[in-house]
């Protein structure tokens, strides 16, 4: 009886001990993820600022990194999915491919952070290409253009709502 408790108690103390480790985890991510969005944000802004206080009116900052950090997550999770796959098909070439210190034990890192990268540099691409369309649209014939994608009661929303349906459109 007297080694039974303290037993049931390591054991449970481990038990927490890993919820907490794994709650970590999570957070991390979403972290990172939170990051990696306002970097994508604020990339976006530095396009084309006017565009981007269209698309996300006001407090732009905030809604853009409330609307992408949840694309971000997804795209961190498809990159690992990609990364240990390869990682599977050729652990060495895996190494001598991304890893950049001496061993190549930060292959796995590198190779996420890339693709994400890639994936970001992507979509501010396509916000970029997406807000020249509309304001070419826009200098071709003002009216119509407001009368298209303007959706309040003077048409003034049209530019942001443009830029956000072709970008959507485009996913």
């Amino acid at each position: 009886m007297k080694r039974i408790i303290p037993i049931a108690s390591g054991c449970v103390c481990a038990l927490l001990l890993g919820a907490a480790v794994a709650a970590a985890g999570n957070a991390t991510s979403d972290a990172h993820a939170k990051n990696l969005a306002a970097k994508q944000c604020t990339a976006q802004q530095k396009a084309d600022p006017a565009a981007f206080r269209a698309t996300y009116g006001e407090h732009a900052m905030r809604n853009c990194i409330q609307g992408t950090t949840d694309e971000v997550s997804a795209e961190l999770k498809n990159a690992a999915k990609e990364c240990k796959a390869a990682r599977q098909a050729d652990p060495e070439g895996f190494r001598q491919t991304y890893g950049t210190n001496d061993n190549g034990s930060n292959a796995f890192g590198k190779c996420v952070s890339g693709k994400v990268k890639a994936d970001i540099k992507e979509d501010v691409a396509e916000f970029k290409n997406a807000a020249k369309e509309c304001k070419a649209e826009r200098q071709a014939d003002s009216a119509a253009f407001q009368q298209n994608y303007g959706n309040n009661h003077n048409g003034r929303n049209a530019f942001g709502k443009c830029v956000s349906s072709k970008v959507k459109h485009q996913d």
